[in-house]
């Protein structure tokens, strides 16, 4: 894979704007830790607006949130399409326009259901920015991949913890209005970055050789087990960001208890993200996959009689250690089976995976927690890894990486 190179076409910019370098790997950290601080500021709040202060239901704030997560996995096929096709420069300026638009339209008028139209900007803004972000970092990380998509995670988790922290606070003290108007600066902020360091050129269809060139990206039997493997993995993972709370207050804990759980399991991420991936550096994608995904899945069982914290937090901790495996695996395996000129729609297909997962999560988690059934859903999670898990490893074994 070719290293991208300055854009030789000469181009006219304002005198306080330094020429473009060569991209580094910085700046799409520093990109990924604000877009992610800024994005996790919205989601813990939005079902309590919604809610509390909009006066809607449970039931339409659920079909509120899955709308978004269908608006962004639309948003993720769109940015790859163009990512590949396009310009990606131009490309993710759109989404940070995007995406500061409808942070800027919230904080002006909230009120509902216009609220509902300028969060779905938003969402289809953040879902272009997750694609064409990882899309630069597969181009860019080329030599090591693994390692970047490994530090890609920890910044998730940072930048999770900073947005957290600061928009519950933020809401609680300045109500919706504070929350976006700091959502705002993060995007212009974002929108600089982009602007000074993001002008690279990738190479488009066009110019790739004939005998190396592909109209359409070709899904394997691989990649799309890989991708059903990724959606199940974050369907089931939606079930701590949804029934997980009030099951765990149904058990005698408290809500200080469950957020004490995404402290640890941020901490945990950020402490040995690193040496997890220095550990496991001569494992094959396969196996960090396929290991990672193993022992993720056993924590599900052991929920359908665990009733004291200490209980959870064990628990916690073994899924994170899963996490750290197959998160950043099955990104990097897709970076590295997907051909260079369709990077853009690979990262696509890994957004619109998880983005699927957490769309249909809390229903599957609500239709069984409201029957009683705590002991299908964890079960059935359970044997749905086991079975996608082993279907990837089955067919990565004549394409192990």
């Amino acid at each position: 894979m070719d290293t991208p190179v300055e854009d030789k076409k000469p181009v006219r910019r304002p005198p306080f704007f330094p020429k473009p370098k060569k991209l580094k790997a910085f700046y799409i950290y520093l990109e990924y830790l604000i877009g992610n601080a800024a994005s996790a500021m919205t989601w813990p709040v939005t079902s309590l607006y919604l809610h509390n202060y909009l006066h809607q239901s449970f039931f339409v704030t659920g079909i509120v949130l899955m709308f978004g997560s269908i608006v962004s996995m639309v948003a993720s096929w769109a940015a790859g399409l163009m990512f590949d096709h396009w310009r990606p420069y131009h490309s993710f300026l759109i989404s940070l326009f995007l995406a500061l638009f409808g942070s800027l339209m919230m904080f002006f008028f909230h009120d509902w259901p216009v609220y509902t139209i300028w969060l779905m900007l938003l969402n289809f803004g953040i879902g272009m920015f997750q694609t064409l972000i990882n899309s630069y970092g597969s181009h860019i990380a080329a030599a090591s991949p693994k390692k970047f998509f490994s530090n890609m995670a920890i910044i998730l988790n940072i930048g999770t913890v900073i947005g957290t922290f600061f928009g519950t606070w933020i809401f609680d003290k300045l109500n919706i209005q504070g929350m976006m108007f700091l959502g705002i600066i993060f995007y212009l902020l974002m929108l600089v970055i982009a602007i000074i360091f993001f002008r690279i050129k990738i190479r488009p269809i066009a110019e790739i050789p004939k005998n190396k060139r592909e109209l359409h990206l070709h899904y394997s039997h691989l990649l799309l087990a890989i991708g059903a493997l990724t959606m199940m993995t974050y369907l089931t993972y939606q079930f701590w960001e949804t029934v997980m709370s009030p099951h765990m207050v149904s058990l005698g804990m408290t809500i200080e208890q469950y957020g004490y759980l995404w402290t640890i399991n941020g901490i945990v991420i950020i402490v040995f993200q690193n040496w997890v991936t220095k550990v496991t550096s001569n494992w094959s994608l396969r196996k960090s996959v396929s290991i990672g995904t193993m022992i993720f899945a056993i924590t599900f069982p052991p929920l359908i009689w665990a009733d004291k914290f200490w209980e959870m937090v064990i628990i916690t901790i073994v899924l994170v250690i899963g996490e750290m495996l197959f998160s950043p695996g099955t990104t990097t395996w897709v970076s590295q089976i997907v051909p260079e000129q369709f990077q853009g729609q690979g990262m696509a297909f890994v957004s619109a995976a998880i983005s699927l997962g957490r769309s249909i999560g809390p229903l599957y988690a609500g239709i069984f927690m409201d029957r009683g059934w705590i002991f299908a859903l964890f079960m059935s999670s359970f044997v749905a890894l086991v079975l996608l898990d082993g279907l990837v490893f089955l067919l990565g074994k004549k394409q192990a990486i």
